[in-house]
């Protein structure tokens, strides 16, 4: 018997999602907005991390930057990264520049200025930093501990197809979407935007890195029920979209 061909879902995805295609959005519908930004956890233990501009870089070049970028997927779990290298990174990938409740202007771009992503942080080798899963708070520019268990770090390595990445990390960056958003101005057509933010995202965390002398392999290989199931988020409205491993 032949087997039956799936659908062509990414194709039908294109498709679905051009302009001539939409609904209404729901800004378009004058329905009030999500806020831009999740709040801080008021019982969450929380980590003030160094200014950016407060951080001792290499003086490099962008020529420099662009022409050296290279994934690196092997880091020496001996070394560690220090604190002001993780708070750079964080600020270059996802730092705040200037926001209210419905706009935010970050150091990546966004499409209508919505930024969907979320950064959750798996540290593991960071100078002055207890190991452990983080969530950063752009606009206050620090880090809240989320109190996972001690083998969170095996646990996301796990969801991975290429586990020893996240095994060897000095950090590992995990970007999470909040589709709403997006959809709200743009509708389905949102989630194409959402992917788009991610790579704008991942590329500033490879130049940067750079600058700090630390090495970044992104990767979105992983099983997304069991990542988004680990970090406890729904995977519908809030779900997992890229990984970024950093170390030495």
């Amino acid at each position: 018997m032949k087997k039956k061909k799936r659908p062509a879902i990414g194709r039908d995805f294109m498709r679905r999602t051009q302009f001539k295609m939409m609904d209404p959005s729901d800004q378009q519908l004058n329905k009030p907005g999500p806020p831009i930004f999740n709040p801080p956890h008021p019982s969450l233990k929380t980590v003030d991390l160094p200014a950016a501009q407060d951080v001792t870089l290499n003086e490099i070049s962008l020529r420099y930057a662009i022409d050296n970028r290279k994934s690196e997927r092997e880091f020496l779990v001996d070394h560690s990264i220090p604190l002001g290298a993780l708070a750079y990174l964080l600020w270059a990938t996802q730092g705040v520049k200037e926001a209210d409740r419905m706009d935010a202007f970050k150091t990546v771009p966004s499409a209508g200025a919505r930024h969907p992503l979320e950064c959750f942080v798996l540290a593991q080798r960071v100078d002055d930093l207890e190991p452990g899963l983080y969530r950063y708070v752009g606009p206050e520019h620090h880090i809240q501990n989320l109190e996972a268990p001690d083998d969170m770090a095996e646990k996301i390595a796990s969801t991975t197809l290429q586990p020893e990445l996240i095994q060897n990390s000095a950090v590992t960056f995990i970007w999470t979407a909040v589709a709403y958003r997006m959809t709200w101005r743009y509708g389905d057509r949102g989630y194409r935007y959402i992917h788009l933010d991610a790579g704008h995202v991942g590329q500033n965390l490879y130049l940067a890195a750079q600058a700090v002398g630390c090495g970044v392999c992104t990767t979105a290989a992983f099983n997304d029920d069991d990542l988004n199931r680990t970090l406890g988020i729904d995977g519908n409205d809030h779900f997992a979209v890229y990984m970024g491993a950093v170390g030495r």
